[in-house]
C-alpha cells in the first residue's frame, strides 16, 4: 500500500509538477509575447514621429538654403547691373552737358605700372590715339575714372570696369596686366564696339547681361553687363563691367546642406555652368535632362527651372533617388539646384530604429535564456526533489509563480505613452533578471520620445522668440491712428505687413516743430531678423537727424555718413524722405533709391512723380543727394510705398506692377487716406490669390487739409 500510495503520489506530484511547469512556460510566453507586442507597438510609435520631424527638418533646410543662395546670387547681380546704370547715367550727363565738367586726364599705360589698380586708356586697330577730337573725348569720360575704380574695388569677382565709345575708344579702370603689350612690346589694340558687353547693351537700349565668354585679357569664364550711354537721343557708348564665373560659384557652394549634398548652376538653355560634381548627369558643360524623354525627371525639371519656376522634388539622379530643390537667378535668367540623397534624409531615422531593434534583439535573448532556465530548473526538480515536490511546491508557486504573473500584469499594462515599469522586488532569479531587461528597455524608450520632445520644444522656443521680435518691431512704428487728433492740417494713415514673422520695410512720420512734418519711407535689403535690426538703427538715424532741423538731403547725407562708417554686413537701405511745411503745404524731398511716390491733386487722379534717384544709403561712402520741391494744395493726397507693393507676384510669377497699384488707387480716390490703403491691400490680395507673399508690403497716405 505504501508503495502504491508513494508511486500514486509519485505519480500524481510529477503530474503536478509538469503541469506547474506548463502553466510556468505558458506565462513565460505570454510575458515574451506582450514584450514583443509593445516593444514593437512603442517601436512604430518612435519611426512615425522621428521620420516625419526629421525628414521635414531637412528638407526646409535643403529648400531654405537653395532660396537663401539663389536670392543672395540674384541681389548681387542686380546690384552690379544697378551700379553700372549709374555709372551710364553719370556718362549720358556728361556727354550731354560737357561744359559743367573739367577734363581729367587719362594716359595709356606703361609696363613698369603693371599690377597697379588704374584708369587705362585702350583703343581700336583704326583709332588714332593723338587725335585732337580723341583726346578731348577722353579727357571728358576721364571724369568717371573715380566710379569705376570704386566699382571694381566693391566688387572682389570684378575683371575690370570700363567705358566703350562709338569712336572705338575705350576707359578701362582695373590691375594693368603683362597681357596690354604684345611680345616685341607694341601695345595691344581693343576694340570695344566688338566685345559682348557692348554690342548687348547697344541692342537692348538698357542695361543687359551677356552670355558666358572668355574675358579678353584673363581668358577666364565671365558674365558680363553693360547699360547704353546717349547724348540727347544719340548713342555713344557703353558703360560695363565682368564678373568671373568663380566669384558666383563660391557663392553656389553653400547651397549644400551636408558632406553628401551637391549643387549647380544652369543656364537659360538647361546647361549646367557649373557644378560641386565632377561626373554623372550634374556634370559641369551637361545640358540638363539631356537624352531623356520629355516627360522624365530632370528633363521636366530644367524646364520648370528655365521658366523661372521654384520647388522641391524627389527624382533618380545617378541611379540614386534624391530631394532636388531648385530656384530662380531671375536678373540673369539661371537657376540654383541643390541636390541631398534621399537616404542622407533618412539617416538619422535609421540609425534610430537599428539602436531600437539592437535593443529589442537583447531584450528578446535575455527572455529566451529565462525560459531556458525556468525549463532546466522544472526538469531538476522532478528528477532531484520526486517525493518532496509535495512540501516544497507552494514555496516554489510564491517565489516562481507568483513574480511571473506580476510581472506579466505590469507588461501587460504598458502601452501607448504609458512607458513606466517599476519592479521592487529582488527575487533573485531569472524572473529577476526579465524584469531588469525590461526595466532597461522601457527607460530607452523613454529617452528616445524624450529627446524628441526636446527637440520639438526647442523649436517652439524658437517659434515664440520670433513672435516676439514681430511684437517689438510693430511697436517701433507708429500704429495709433489718427497719430496727432488735435491736428487737422493732414491726415495720415499707414500698414506694414511683413513677409516673414519680421521685416526689413518701415514707415515713419513725426512732427519735428510745430510747423514741418517729417515723412519717411524705406526698405532693408534682405529679409527676417538681420532686415529687422538694421530697419531699427536706419530709422533711428533717420529721425535723430531730421530732429536736428536739418533739410531732407541732408538728413540723407548725414544718415549714409552713419551707416557706412562702419557696416560690415554690406547691408543698406532705400529711403524716401520728405519734410512738410504744414502752413505752406511746400513739400521738400529727397529719393535714396526707393520706389517713384505717388501723388494726387485736389482736382486730378494718381499719377507717379519720377523723381531722380540718388544711390542707396549704405551702399558707398561719399554719396551727396539731391532734393526736390512738390507744392501740395487743399484735399492734395500723397502716396508712398515699398517695392513689395509691384513687385507681389501671383502663382504664375505675373508681377502686380505700377499700373495696377495706379488704378488701385483711382477707384476710391476721394476716400479717407485708410479706405485709399485698404482698397489697395484689397486689389493686391485680388491679384496674387493663393501665392505665397515674398516680400514686405507697406504703405502710407498723406492728405493735405
Amino acid at each position: 500500500m505504501k508503495k502504491k500510495i508513494m508511486k500514486t503520489m509519485l505519480i500524481i506530484s510529477s503530474l503536478l509538477l509538469i503541469i506547474f511547469g506548463i502553466i510556468t512556460l505558458q506565462m513565460l510566453g505570454r510575458v515574451r509575447n506582450i514584450l514583443i507586442e509593445n516593444s514593437e507597438k512603442s517601436g512604430a510609435q518612435v519611426e512615425e514621429y522621428s521620420d516625419k520631424a526629421m525628414r521635414d527638418q531637412l528638407l526646409e533646410q535643403l529648400s531654405t538654403t537653395t532660396l537663401g543662395c539663389a536670392y543672395i546670387v540674384n541681389e548681387t547681380l542686380e546690384n552690379f547691373a544697378g551700379t553700372i546704370t549709374i555709372i551710364a547715367d553719370s556718362a549720358t550727363d556728361i556727354y550731354s552737358n560737357p561744359d559743367r565738367y573739367g577734363r581729367a586726364k587719362v594716359d595709356i599705360p606703361k609696363k613698369s605700372d603693371v599690377g597697379k589698380s588704374m584708369g587705362q586708356f585702350v583703343y581700336a586697330k583704326d583709332v588714332d590715339p593723338d587725335d585732337e577730337s580723341i583726346r578731348q573725348e577722353l579727357s571728358m569720360i576721364g571724369n568717371l575714372q573715380g566710379n569705376l575704380l570704386a566699382m571694381y574695388s566693391q566688387y572682389p569677382e570684378l575683371g575690370a570696369s570700363y567705358i566703350g565709345t562709338e569712336t572705338g575708344i575705350m576707359l578701362l579702370a582695373g590691375p594693368v596686366l603683362s597681357d596690354r603689350w604684345e611680345e616685341d612690346g607694341s601695345y595691344v589694340y581693343l576694340d570695344p564696339r566688338k566685345r559682348p558687353w557692348y554690342t548687348v547693351a547697344k541692342s537692348a537700349g538698357k542695361a543687359k547681361f551677356s552670355e558666358i565668354t572668355e574675358d579678353y585679357d584673363t581668358g577666364k569664364p565671365a558674365i558680363m553687363c553693360g547699360a547704353p550711354v546717349y547724348r540727347g537721343d544719340e548713342f555713344v557708348a557703353v558703360a560695363g563691367a565682368g564678373v568671373y564665373l568663380e566669384g558666383i560659384k563660391s557663392l553656389m557652394m553653400n547651397a549644400r546642406i551636408s558632406d553628401e549634398g551637391n549643387s549647380c548652376i544652369i543656364d537659360e538653355n538647361g546647361r549646367i555652368i557649373f557644378s560641386s560634381r565632377d561626373e554623372g548627369q550634374l556634370r559641369t558643360q551637361t545640358i540638363l535632362g539631356e537624352g531623356e524623354a520629355s516627360g522624365n525627371s530632370l528633363s521636366v525639371l530644367a524646364k520648370r527651372a528655365m521658366s523661372g519656376q521654384n520647388g522641391l522634388e524627389l527624382l533618380d539622379i545617378d541611379g540614386e533617388s534624391s530631394y532636388v530643390a531648385y530656384y530662380p537667378i531671375e536678373v540673369i535668367g539661371w537657376s540654383l539646384i541643390s541636390i541631398i540623397p534621399e537616404k542622407t534624409v533618412l539617416a538619422p531615422k535609421e540609425s534610430l530604429l537599428g539602436s531600437l531593434k539592437e535593443s529589442r534583439q537583447r531584450e528578446l535573448s535575455d527572455v529566451q535564456q529565462v525560459i531556458g532556465s525556468a525549463l532546466f530548473t522544472i526538469f531538476a526538480l522532478i528528477v532531484v526533489i520526486g517525493l518532496l515536490i509535495f512540501f516544497i511546491a507552494d514555496i516554489l508557486s510564491k517565489h516562481l509563480v507568483k513574480p511571473v504573473v506580476e510581472l506579466t500584469d505590469k507588461v501587460s499594462r504598458l502601452e501607448g505613452d504609458s512607458l513606466n515599469f517599476e519592479w521592487d522586488k529582488n527575487t533573485g532569479d531569472e524572473v529577476q533578471q526579465l524584469a531588469t531587461s525590461f526595466g532597461l528597455m522601457t527607460d530607452r524608450m523613454k529617452e528616445y520620445i524624450s529627446d524628441i520632445k526636446s527637440a520639438t520644444a526647442e523649436k517652439e522656443r524658437l517659434r515664440a522668440e520670433l513672435d516676439l521680435a514681430t511684437q517689438i518691431q510693430a511697436s517701433m512704428l507708429p500704429h495709433d491712428f489718427p497719430p496727432f487728433p488735435d491736428r487737422h492740417e493732414f491726415d495720415i494713415y499707414a500698414m506694414m505687413e511683413p513677409a516673414r514673422e519680421v521685416g526689413g520695410d518701415f514707415y515713419d512720420f513725426f512732427l519735428i516743430d510745430q510747423d514741418h512734418l517729417g515723412l519717411v519711407m524705406a526698405d532693408v535689403s534682405g529679409k527676417g531678423i538681420p532686415a529687422a535690426l538694421f530697419m531699427m538703427i536706419d530709422k533711428t538715424i533717420l529721425q535723430s537727424c531730421a530732429m536736428l532741423g536739418r533739410s531732407a538731403a541732408e538728413i540723407l547725407n548725414k544718415t549714409n555718413e552713419a551707416l557706412t562708417s562702419n557696416n560690415q554686413t554690406d547691408m543698406f537701405v532705400t529711403v524716401w524722405m520728405g519734410i512738410l511745411e504744414i502752413s505752406t503745404g511746400k513739400l521738400t524731398c529727397a529719393n535714396a533709391g526707393h520706389e517713384y511716390p505717388a501723388i494726387k491733386h485736389a482736382d486730378g487722379s494718381f499719377e507717379l512723380i519720377k523723381d531722380k534717384h540718388g544711390f542707396v544709403i549704405g551702399g558707398m561712402e561719399g554719396i551727396t543727394y539731391k532734393e526736390y520741391t512738390l507744392e501740395l494744395s487743399h484735399g492734395d493726397k500723397l502716396f508712398l510705398y515699398t517695392d513689395g507693393v509691384p513687385e507681389a507676384t501671383d502663382s504664375e510669377n505675373n508681377m502686380y506692377g505700377t499700373d495696377r497699384m495706379i488704378t488701385a488707387l483711382n477707384k476710391n480716390a476721394d476716400g479717407t487716406c485708410e479706405e485709399i490703403l485698404r482698397t489697395v491691400r484689397r486689389d493686391i490680395s485680388e491679384f496674387v490669390k493663393d501665392a505665397e507673399q515674398f516680400d514686405d508690403l507697406t504703405m502710407m497716405c498723406v492728405r493735405y487739409n
